[in-house]
């Protein structure tokens, strides 16, 4: 089965393929606990991100971007624009762009109040947002980024790594009862 030329399977079958997904089905575990734990008013956040990691997690195999893309690609060409695609290809990446900032700001700002772990995962959230930008650009004349070797390791793998590390370790923080501050 083919669409768009995108065939479902395996999208990144190298150990730190694997070793990604597994980070992100712990923290969408680690996510989805503290929905039960962390202080009411910061349960649906909690939730929400178990979800968004659960997505990440499975894109990681999935290469749902190759098919946003290659999508993309078969619409611009019946519709005659492919030719003129790199404008559009920076309107996109500078608008998800945009929107990644005022999510995180927003969320920053509606988190004044929340415990430590709660703006610390949102922190980590910022750094996935990030990765995904990154990757999404990736595309579009930006590789040399992903390219970077720091330390031997491919400086997307330790941002999407680092990522998944904060908010897992913050989704933790929050399950544990000195990790959150008592509701005002």
């Amino acid at each position: 089965m083919s669409l768009f030329g995108w065939t479902p399977g395996i999208g990144d079958p190298t150990i730190y393929g694997w070793i990604a997904v597994a980070a992100y089905a712990v923290g969408t575990l680690c996510c989805a606990w503290a929905s039960t734990k962390a202080p009411k008013r910061e349960r649906r956040f909690w939730l929400a991100l178990a979800l968004i990691m659960a997505f990440l997690g499975a894109n990681k195999q999935l290469d749902l971007q190759t098919l946003f893309t290659d999508a993309a690609k078969v619409e611009a060409k019946r519709q005659g624009w492919y030719f003129e695609r790199h404008r559009y290809q920076l309107i996109f990446i500078l608008s998800l762009a945009a929107a990644s900032t005022a999510a995180v700001i927003l969320l920053l700002k509606r988190a004044s109040r929340a415990s430590g772990p709660t703006r610390g995962a949102i922190v980590g959230l910022a750094s996935l947002l990030l990765f995904v930008l990154v990757r999404a650009s990736s595309f579009h004349k930006v590789d040399w980024f992903i390219g970077l070797h720091l330390g031997g390791i491919r400086a997307n793998h330790l941002l999407e790594l680092g990522g998944i590390a904060l908010v897992t370790g913050f989704a933790f923080a929050a399950t544990r009862k000195n990790g959150r501050r008592r509701a005002a």
